[in-house]
């Protein structure tokens, strides 16, 4: 069975369907876009972990989003995938080993208030972009509902039907102070007129019981999300190192052979299926208003699964996390 999220969106109209439009693209040639422009107002540079002085604004990164895939319609992208937590950035600063913890202290209520709300204005904005253009829109985004957040990532066909919907299964390290855990049904991949696509977040690249999940389904393109890569040569911060996060990228592209979409800002790649030594990448010192998008010039029934016990599912209560704000 194809899990479908239209329940938690308004359908959006057009007049085609997503064979019409697939049907005018050269599928020998398939060109993928992964955004590496930082959101509005984000610390830099890349590794600065100060937010004194920066004010949220879903609403100005949500505007910078629908741009970004208009100008990768433009360069004839036909799929464009987004960081990691994009929307509204991802909170540098979350993992800190002090007590109390001066990120959540003085900015944990700003990024409640400016996480997406699935079926919101600015949800609805960011759906209607992918319609506009044609295009398939691979989202990532602090995801709020009742009583949560959630490390949200969403496929919006270029038709508007909303094909995945998504939370990392666990969040890494401390980032579980702030989001709560997905679910393992939520790895899944779906059918498209462009070969089957799949989902995974960041540090689920690592996790073989995630991983394999992903991978026996059997994908033609991956879109990855990661929250920064920085420039090569910066091997002393290990895993956020661009060497460790780039060979994670090439080794799931050898493994699923998949073309393997590997979206961050700063540092992002686009792999081609297989162990190919080609790929496309814009390093992390590039101008980002010069070259917002990584973009390469084209790449040629379910698994059974079980729900296994090895980690309990982990929960964090807007309540509570309102209740360590200062602010």
């Amino acid at each position: 069975m194809v899990r479908r999220a239209n329940d938690l969106t308004k359908k959006f109209s057009t007049n085609q369907t997503v064979f019409d439009i697939v049907s005018k693209w050269d599928l020998e040639n398939l060109t993928i876009a992964a955004v590496r422009h930082t959101p509005v107002n984000w610390p830099l540079p890349m590794m600065n972990k100060d937010w004194d002085g920066v004010t949220l604004d879903l609403n100005s990164r949500v505007d910078l989003g629908v741009s970004l895939i208009k100008e990768a319609a433009e360069n004839q992208a036909r799929v464009i995938g987004f960081p990691e937590v994009w929307f509204p950035g991802y909170p540098k600063g979350t993992i800190n080993s002090e007590t109390p913890n001066p990120w959540f202290e003085y900015h944990v209520k700003d990024y409640i208030e400016n996480s997406l709300v699935i079926g919101s204005d600015n949800w609805n904005k960011l759906v209607q972009a992918a319609v506009d253009n044609e295009i398939y829109v691979g989202l990532s985004f602090s995801e709020k509902d009742a009583a949560h957040l959630y490390m949200g990532q969403a496929l919006v066909a270029p038709d508007g039907e909303i094909l995945i919907h998504r939370h990392k299964l666990r969040p890494s390290a401390q980032e579980r102070d702030l989001w709560t855990d997905g679910t393992l049904d939520q790895i899944y991949a779906v059918s498209t007129p462009i070969g089957r696509i799949g989902m995974l977040s960041c540090g689920e690249h690592t996790a073989p019981e995630v991983t394999f999940i992903m991978q026996a389904q059997t994908e033609d393109i991956h879109i990855g999300s990661w929250p920064l890569v920085p420039n090569f040569g910066s091997a002393s911060l290990t895993y956020e190192s661009a060497e460790v996060i780039t060979a994670l990228g090439r080794v799931y592209a050898d493994l699923s052979n998949a073309a393997a979409l590997q979206a961050a800002i700063g540092t992002s790649t686009i792999f081609p299926a297989g162990s190919s030594s080609v790929w496309s990448q814009t390093v992390a010192n590039v101008s980002f208003a010069d070259h917002p998008l990584a973009i390469n010039q084209g790449f040629p029934d379910y698994i059974p699964q079980k729900t296994g016990e090895f980690v309990a599912w982990h929960q964090n209560l807007l309540t509570t996390l309102y209740s360590e704000s200062v602010v």
